[in-house]
């Protein structure tokens, strides 16, 4: 397995289960194109089975695949006794002994590759796994202005509670590089924990912002074609004022 940086942000799977838990609106969306489709899935970058363990409740052959071995065992455990196929892997150098009908990936795993040449490393893998008349869907996040510019002073994001009761409170800050497309997001958490000292957790995070022609070409040259275009995951179409750009793509 080759490694991959840029993970920080996901090395404590209980923080990233607090903030990242709802099946909505995502999981339904591909809850029902998974049904549609009839045959066995695979998502990449699965995390802690939020959307996974759903699918297999739902009686779908589900394989996830996440580069954070703490992760997949956390997504093992939550899973009990369902028949999910747990994969440790680079999404960019796995290879699966199957293929499958629908591979798909929700939380911008594609621009947290931060370059050209892995991203294409990506679709090669996709392709290889996918069956002929199968589908690829992936998200990413619409290019805004307002979201490609620099927050360099730290600011408030947005506070919850562990399940100590303790509140944690999340501030970021950002750094955009036009030149590389890509913006680095710095998320500091901090609590009081038992003792009464603060706990301050710091955890960068950078993406690869895509524009809808640059993805349209990479996606041709890399042997697919797009069949639908989303702005969100209620179907809407993709403008410019969506938030996200999702791609339903196969091979071609």
């Amino acid at each position: 397995m080759t490694t991959m940086s840029n993970l920080e942000e996901y090395a404590d799977p209980e923080i990233y289960d607090l903030e990242n838990f709802t099946f909505e609106p995502d999981g339904v969306f591909l809850l029902n194109f998974a049904q549609k489709l009839q045959g066995a899935v695979l998502e990449l970058g699965c995390g802690t089975g939020r959307v996974t363990i759903p699918l297999a409740q739902n009686g779908l052959d589900v394989t996830g695949l996440d580069v954070v071995p703490a992760m997949i065992e956390r997504a093992r455990q939550k899973a009990g006794n369902l028949p999910i196929h747990w994969i440790t892997a680079d999404a960019r150098s796995f290879r699966l002994e199957r293929p499958f009908r629908l591979i798909f990936e929700t939380g911008s795993v594609f621009q947290h590759i931060l370059s050209r040449s892995g991203q294409e490393d990506f679709l090669a893998r996709v392709r290889e796994h996918l069956e002929d008349d199968g589908r690829f869907i992936f998200a990413l996040l619409f290019p805004h202005p307002d979201l490609l510019t620099s927050v360099e002073t730290e600011k408030d994001w947005f506070t919850y509670k562990n399940h100590a009761g303790q509140e944690i409170r999340v501030s970021g800050t950002e750094s955009y590089d036009p030149i590389r497309q890509i913006k680095l997001e710095t998320a500091y958490r901090r609590w009081i924990d038992a003792s009464g000292q603060e706990v301050l957790k710091i955890a960068p995070l950078s993406l690869r912002y895509i524009f809808p022609q640059e993805v349209e070409a990479l996606l041709y040259y890399n042997g697919f074609q797009i069949l639908e275009q989303f702005g969100d995951w209620d179907g809407s179409p993709l403008t410019d004022k969506s938030r996200l750009m999702i791609l339903i793509c196969r091979k071609r």
